[in-house]
């Protein structure tokens, strides 16, 4: 999200240690992951202004 909130568009790394599961397994979890988190939509008001009682 903080990438996104810069506007980077570049190149990012999923670093991979989990031995117990195949890389051709775990690689296309990692970038669904990764993806699901480029839609992540950010929130309109601040965040103390949800607790506001107006």
């Amino acid at each position: 999200r903080a990438l996104n909130s810069i506007g980077y568009d570049g190149p990012i790394s999923v670093e991979w240690e989990d031995a117990g599961m195949d890389r051709l397994a775990g690689a296309p979890e990692a970038l669904a992951y990764v993806r699901g988190l480029n839609a992540i939509t950010p929130p309109t008001a601040a965040f103390d202004a949800a607790f506001s009682s107006d």
